[in-house]
């Protein structure tokens, strides 16, 4: 167990608010970074966030918060300018992200999993001033700057070495990270809090950038409303506070792990930073019991494997009391091993995107069971309406997009005027997410827009498919996926990873299996049997890959 961080009886804290300041006003703004200073004031011995066995304080933290932004600001960094950030799952995430907010500047984590053609596609559009990375991602880093050309967009030939120590104005200088904090930390002089930027709530925070999965990424603005309040809510419904541990387990340049941390950040709890790398359950548990976890996050896969190991090896020790599942579709199922597998955690659904701050939906524990395949209702912060194609609202039980406005939604995509006004025609964010939603308000995830399947004149929607040929007993995990037909346009391809031990299950025997759970013309006309599902960095299926094979 981990034991509890309290203030030492011999030495004080000097805390940044000690004398009087002007930040009175940053106090009253929607200001994670006025959070920061908070908690460096009122708990600055309580841990701000553990990763590798190590805690750091809140006091600690500011102040390598603060000497960051000092030099930031000294490389000319400000109001409006970006920083990207091209990192693993490290405490220099956190250190650099908020230093940057510290100055007005806006912070553009770009995933690290990406190629350096991809990164450099990032860089071009967003246009940085620095680019951030460490050690394992400096070689990235290099060869992506390297790619842009002379007016800092992609060069598709590559051909220009760039020297990144004197970049020009167009192209990111590339700092890495261990080696300048470690510097900057020891040696650097603080950012008086009396310099820290006041925002505004319409005032950008950060650009995350979308899968790309259709096309090239777009850049989600988020602003400071948006982080701020959605970290506040989230960690309300966590019931988080100075004495919880949330955990940071997928990638932290994913909205999901992004807002978590700022989550953990508003609400003073400690932040568990899990390094980047290939997800083992039983290291996962074990973490979590050593570190007394109270909050996890996971993709229901993840969650898959986690119930697969306490099934073996029993949850003692296990002090989660909240179980969040998202990022993907959770079949009844897993649902059903989750409750059974964590009977003291409360096992909530969160439901949203990239553009909405993460969350728009959740589902609150005691409903779970009764409402099955359901992502539940609106958080308090989000107004939603479930629309047809000309935003005419459809009956309860009926399909329809979900479409959103709220203190959750981004300001705009970045530089995307085009993009922009699409996804707010007729003054709605348009998620594509087609739900439908029942007589108590709960709303159910039928498909994505872009995914549902049209077969001879039918609309298929493949997470119904799904759920039920999960519970096939020689299926461990299935997709489905829309191939062209002459004849229907589209057919239903069913992509199934076998169970462990048992035999690949023939399509004469899906079908049979689907006979009385839906109709025939929902049932998969083709099966194709993987090892595993291809998946994206933050473990969703990888459905455009899929659509290539079959």
């Amino acid at each position: 167990m981990v034991p509890s961080t309290t203030s030492p009886s011999t030495a004080a804290v000097q805390s940044p608010l000690a004398r009087p300041t002007g930040v009175s006003s940053l106090s009253r703004s929607p200001s994670v970074i006025g959070r920061l200073l908070r908690h460096a004031h009122q708990v600055p011995y309580r841990p701000a966030y553990r990763f590798e066995g190590t805690a750091t304080t809140w006091a600690d933290h500011v102040q390598a918060v603060l000497r960051a932004a000092a030099d930031l600001r000294d490389r000319g960094v400000g109001p409006g300018d970006r920083v990207a950030v091209l990192m693993t799952n490290r405490p220099e995430f956190l250190t650099v992200v908020q230093a940057t907010v510290a100055l007005g500047a806006i912070t553009v984590p770009v995933n690290f999993r990406l190629s350096a053609g991809e990164v450099a596609y990032i860089l071009g559009h967003s246009t940085p001033r620095l680019l951030v990375s460490e050690p394992t991602t400096h070689d990235l880093a290099l060869a992506a700057v390297a790619q842009l050309g002379d007016d800092g967009q992609t060069d598709p030939a590559g051909a220009s070495a760039v020297g990144v120590s004197a970049a020009t104005a167009d192209r990111p200088v590339v700092l890495e990270s261990t080696a300048w904090l470690a510097d900057v930390t020891a040696n650097g002089a603080a950012l008086d809090a009396d310099d820290v930027f006041v925002p505004r709530g319409e005032d950008d925070y950060a650009i995350l950038y979308t899968s790309g999965t259709t096309g090239r990424p777009k850049g989600a603005v988020l602003t400071h409303l948006n982080v701020y309040s959605g970290g506040l809510q989230s960690g309300a419904r966590w019931n988080a506070d100075e004495t919880r541990t949330i955990m940071l387990a997928p990638p932290l340049f994913h909205v999901g792990s992004f807002m978590g941390m700022h989550s953990a950040l508003v609400a003073g709890a400690c932040a568990l930073v899990i390094p980047s790398a290939g997800f083992d359950a039983a290291t996962t548990l074990a973490t979590m019991r050593e570190n007394d976890v109270t909050s996890a996050f996971m993709v229901p896969q993840q969650w898959h494997l986690i119930c697969d190991e306490i099934e073996r090896n029993g949850n003692a020790g296990l002090t989660l009391s909240l179980a969040n599942w998202g990022g993907a579709p959770a079949n009844e199922k897993l649902l059903l091993r989750m409750a059974d597998c964590l009977p003291g955690a409360q096992i909530t659904a969160v439901f949203g995107q990239t553009e909405t701050s993460a969350t728009t939906v959740t589902l609150k524990f005691e409903d779970a069971l009764r409402k099955l395949g359901s992502v539940g209702r609106p958080t308090p912060e989000t107004w939603i309406r479930v629309v047809d194609a000309q935003m005419n609202d459809v009956g309860v039980d009926e399909v329809g997009e979900i479409v959103y406005r709220g203190t959750c939604v981004m300001d705009r995509y970045w530089n995307d005027e085009a993009a922009t006004a699409e996804a707010f025609a007729g003054g709605w964010f348009h998620s594509g997410d087609l739900v439908r939603r029942d007589d108590e308000g709960f709303l159910y995830v039928v498909d994505r827009l872009k995914d549902m399947i049209i077969s001879g004149g039918e609309n298929i929607y493949c997470a119904e498919v799904e759920n039920a040929l999960s519970w096939h007993p020689a299926v461990a995990e299935v997709t489905i996926v829309g191939r062209p037909d002459e004849k229907w346009g589209e057919v239903p391809v069913a992509c199934i990873v076998p169970e462990p031990g048992s035999d690949a299950p023939a399509l004469e025997d899906l079908r049979a299996f689907l006979d009385d759970r839906l109709a025939r013309y929902k049932h998969p006309k083709d099966v194709l049997v993987l090892d595993a599902l291809p998946r994206t960095g933050m473990g969703k299926i990888h459905k455009s890959a899929l659509r290539d094979a079959v």
